[in-house]
């Protein structure tokens, strides 16, 4: 069982199923994208941990022309065949392996395959026109241009984020802070979601590039939890920023709310930090 391919394709499988979440335009297709999205970062942190707790070392790396296949898909169809496959490949991966969590993905994908079949999706994928209009939002271009800016910094960090918090929980032993790198994370998927929509929206959708393993390899975990804090810190004061030059309420108060979560991500950030200290 090569557990360090089978941990990048449930890499891969997450990255796509959470941006086809954002892709398409049905609520109820988004919402089952969503839901699978959701599991195959459980797959992908479950086989972290098996091969963590047998001391195999692996990378968070993923083939990043797989993921650019997505800005090439230009029919809502065409994107659901590509993760029915997406699927396929996982479950060809797993042949001949018995194992309890190879098992469980296994039974989970191959429901999910039948899931996917039965969604009727139809219609154009607009998340990478690059049109630059919010449907139903008035911006000026100043105030537009800084949406713009602000999204595609803010996707990439969440992703670096999920992927960091992830690599540290599958590594660490401490009750409290394993708690807050798994809430931290869960966080970031859920920024990332909010952020992708807005720019899938928008027609400036990015994909996520593969982080520096030095990032998250032998880090000094002290130090990176420390710098982390000031750079949550900072993210509050970016998201408050822009909510007060955006013009537009809905927007402003929906920033906000992303800011207050940034300032307990500091807290979040602190727990952990101080159990890491103790020992």
């Amino acid at each position: 069982m090569d557990l360090r391919k089978i941990i990048r394709f449930q890499h891969e499988s997450f990255i796509k199923f959470i941006y086809a979440s954002v892709m398409v335009k049905e609520n109820d297709v988004k919402a089952k994208l969503e839901d699978i999205a959701q599991f195959k970062y459980r797959h992908m942190l479950w086989t972290m941990q098996d091969a963590a707790a047998k001391k195999i070392k692996f990378d968070m790396d993923f083939n990043e022309e797989e993921i650019l296949k997505l800005k090439l898909l230009k029919r809502e169809e065409d994107l659901l065949q590509f993760l029915i496959d997406d699927l396929d490949n996982n479950i060809a991966l797993y042949e001949g392996i018995d194992d309890p969590t190879i098992n469980r993905l296994r039974s989970d994908d191959s429901y999910f395959i039948e899931e996917l079949r039965e969604l009727d999706v139809e219609g154009d994928i607009t998340a990478f026109n690059e049109k630059r209009e919010l449907p139903g939002v008035e911006l000026d271009e100043n105030s537009k241009s800084a949406l713009v800016f602000f999204l595609m910094e803010e996707i990439f960090k969440e992703y670096e984020l999920i992927i960091i918090y992830s690599y540290l929980k599958a590594h660490t032993d401490i009750a409290i802070a394993n708690s807050a790198f798994m809430d931290l994370a869960y966080d970031s998927i859920y920024h990332l979601k909010r952020f992708a929509e807005l720019a899938a929206k928008m027609g400036v959708l990015t994909l996520p590039k593969p982080i520096p393993k030095e990032k998250y390899e032998n880090m000094g975990i002290v130090e990176f939890l420390k710098e982390n804090i000031e750079e949550e810190m900072g993210a509050e004061k970016q998201c408050l920023i822009l909510a007060e030059k955006i013009g537009n309420k809905k927007l402003s108060d929906f920033l906000l709310f992303i800011s207050r979560q940034e300032l307990y991500h500091a807290e979040l950030l602190k727990r952990a930090l101080n159990a890491i200290q103790k020992g």
